[in-house]
């Protein structure tokens, strides 16, 4: 199977959160936790000899498979949001899906980045897995740093204006391609990646 990328796009329901935390809805003027979005990646990644090579040469087999996925262990809805407003529950879960959408573009990222070893071949297969665990160190911690500024400034997703800026970031990534222009062997373009996106709107990550 060649190498893909799984769920890059997903449309957060409440059902993704699990079972709704019981109890009581905030006293009028306290800041509550409403909800926690996040996600990870679990990978398939695989080296081969190239044939013919003496000595042997090796290189990144086209069969990575980088899937995105839910961290059930850290996601939660508490009940009282589900009996807010419609208009309160949608500003919650669309902040929510940024979460994911901000994990899901560093996936992303990281694929492009090891498609880039294909052209590369190493004297040993040690060099090869190096360099695959360097790119996964590089976006683990991303993943794991992009939480903090996005629920900051945004004040999890009550302050409009901040979400909005970010909501453009993670559109712009997903929409805007590179420049320079870079396209896959089919021609498709790839798009900017996320982090020079947070850079150009001053986010420091």
């Amino acid at each position: 199977m060649p190498s893909r990328l799984v769920n890059l796009r997903k449309t957060l329901t409440w059902g993704d959160f699990g079972t709704p935390r019981p109890g009581p809805d905030p006293a009028p003027g306290v800041v509550a936790t409403a909800a926690q979005m996040r996600a990870t990646h679990q990978h398939t990644v695989n080296g081969e000899v190239v044939p013919g090579t003496h000595p042997r040469q090796y290189r990144l087999k086209d069969d990575v498979t980088i899937t995105v996925v839910l961290q059930s262990a850290q996601i939660f809805v508490n009940a009282w949001v589900l009996r807010q407003p419609t208009n309160f529950q949608d500003a919650v879960l669309h902040h929510e899906q940024g979460h994911y959408d901000l994990v899901a573009l560093f996936c992303r990222d990281m694929f492009i980045d090891l498609m880039a070893l294909k052209s590369r071949t190493f004297a040993r297969g040690a060099d090869l897995m190096s360099a695959i665990t360097g790119i996964f160190g590089t976006y683990d911690r991303l993943i794991a740093a992009v939480h903090g500024p996005y629920d900051t400034d945004t004040r999890h997703g009550r302050n409009p204006q901040p979400q909005q800026r970010w909501d453009g970031i993670i559109q712009r990534a997903f929409t805007q391609p590179r420049n320079p222009p870079v396209t896959t062997p089919d021609g498709t373009a790839y798009k900017a990646p996320l982090l020079d996106c947070l850079r150009g709107a001053g986010v420091t990550i």
